[in-house]
């Protein structure tokens, strides 16, 4: 068919697949491969199973991202409605982007209530997802908004938001984050953070906050200084002066409780 003769042109760099846009910068081009590929009745399954096949994306994953992309264009022309209904469409459809997304809206009020428990579990929805999608040469393609969602979640859970605090969901969520992304500063911190109130397991967390600190984390080397205030209050100071000069929020909030605890010691 005509529209299959001209997806030859369309050719797809499967490693910018999660990028906007597909990472093609030529504005006509998407306009182009919308039009080649859908009706006002949805996707053209022939089309969709050549275009899968040419660049050795899964279907299901390919038409969820055209959805997710569709639903961004909405967004940033502030047609909320129609970008929650694409992106919902997205969700139901097993996609974690569409879950993240939807999930963003309802927690900004984003055209709609704001809705935090909703939020919660969309992003719940999104973070059970696994995270990676294997293609039919065994290429593992990153799913998208995966560990975002699990981010979320346990940020979520660890604060209480839309629902209870639930410290061991935060602890396995932000575990998994860690797991595919070994340098990722929320996680490590955070992780840190639970490895000491939840797990009581202070050495650990201190060693995940030394990790932190190594990548340049200003919440950990405040971390840092914070849980080892009672044991060397003279050092710990040094990290936390350290964390305000650097400009977190926290320690320049707390810089003057900690400065008169430590000059209450020296007396």
């Amino acid at each position: 068919m005509e529209n299959v003769k001209l997806l030859k042109t369309y050719k797809i760099d499967r490693k910018k697949i999660n990028e906007r846009s597909f990472g093609i910068d030529n504005k006509k081009v998407i306009e182009e491969l919308i039009e080649v590929t859908s009706t006002e009745n949805g996707f053209i399954p022939e089309v969709m199973q050549f275009l899968s096949k040419q660049n050795k994306i899964p279907i299901k994953y390919l038409e969820n991202r055209m959805i997710c992309e569709t639903a961004h264009a909405m967004n940033a022309q502030e047609k909320y409605d129609d970008a929650t209904r694409y992106f919902l469409k997205a969700a139901s459809q097993g996609s974690a982007e569409g879950c993240f997304f939807l999930a963003s809206m309802k927690y900004l009020g984003q055209g709609c209530e704001v809705n935090l428990p909703m939020a919660r579990k969309l992003f719940e929805r999104g973070a059970n997802m696994e995270p990676f999608v294997e293609c039919e040469d065994e290429f593992l393609l990153e799913n998208k908004c995966v560990l975002d969602s699990c981010k979320c979640l346990s940020g979520f859970a660890q604060e209480g938001v839309g629902g209870e605090i639930d410290l061991e969901t935060a602890f396995k969520y932000y575990s998994k984050v860690l797991k595919h992304k070994e340098n990722d500063l929320d996680a490590i911190h955070n992780i840190g953070i639970l490895q000491c109130d939840l797990r009581k397991d202070l050495q650990e967390g201190l060693k995940l906050f030394k990790r932190g600190m190594q990548l340049g984390s200003v919440e950990c080397t405040f971390s840092y200084g914070a849980y080892t205030f009672d044991s060397n209050p003279t050092d710990a100071f040094k990290y936390i002066q350290r964390a305000a000069d650097d400009g977190n929020e926290e320690a320049i909030y707390k810089l003057d409780e900690y400065k008169s605890k430590l000059d209450s010691l020296k007396k």
